[in-house]
């Protein structure tokens, strides 16, 4: 119980800043409603699952191979940029229910599946974490006592989300009452600011670790 309790309190509140899944996922409810919601975030959660247990098992080798780690920030960054054009395409005309080509040609679960698979910034996330915990005392991954612990980090994700996207909508659409324009290209604005967030914070880290 204290594995479970320990993932899900660090995964819900890890999931709940801005982030780029759930952002597509308050796009996936706006647009398609909350049993497509539910089916992309099964998807997701199935991914971070997996990963959280390859982290949990090569945390020695992820820690000693720092250009990989350094890789996947580059490229979330490229990604996030990649994503803010996607949604301006998308959201030219006025209606708000209009989505970017990529979340009509997959099904939700699919999709939640394919885009955790290349967010790649949470394996240094979890590596962090699963390190702390386990060093602190905070959880016991030996034997079975590990998938308590991941389950409860997806379950976790699952809430954090699914509660992001309930708080984010509320505010969205009182926003919208003010600004017609901002409810149709705050999507890519969004993604921008994550790029640029991330960017500063690459830059730094890597600065600090070059001085």
């Amino acid at each position: 119980m204290k594995n479970i309790l320990v993932g899900f309190i660090v995964s819900m509140v890890g999931s709940m800043p801005l982030g780029y899944i759930n952002v597509i996922a308050l796009k996936m409810y706006q647009s398609q409603g909350i049993a497509s919601l539910t089916s992309f975030l099964l998807g997701v959660v199935i991914i971070e699952f997996l990963l959280i247990l390859l982290t949990l098992k090569a945390a020695n080798w992820l820690h000693n191979h720092k250009r990989f780690t350094k890789a996947t920030e580059i490229l979330s960054i490229v990604f996030m940029l990649a994503l803010a054009v996607s949604f301006y395409n998308g959201t030219e005309t006025k209606s708000e229910n209009s989505i970017p080509a990529f979340m009509t040609g997959f099904s939700p679960f699919v999709l939640g599946l394919a885009l955790n698979c290349i967010n790649l910034v949470q394996v240094p996330f979890w590596m962090g974490w699963n390190l702390y915990l386990i060093n602190a005392g905070y959880i016991e991954v030996s034997g079975s006592r590990k998938y308590a612990y991941v389950s409860g980090t997806s379950a976790g994700t699952f809430t954090g989300v699914f509660i992001f996207v309930m708080i984010l909508q509320k505010v969205l659409t009182r926003t919208s009452r003010f600004s017609p324009w901002l409810s149709v290209h705050i999507f890519s604005l969004i993604f921008v600011l994550l790029a640029i967030m991330q960017s500063v914070k690459f830059y730094r880290k890597y600065r600090h670790a070059q001085g």
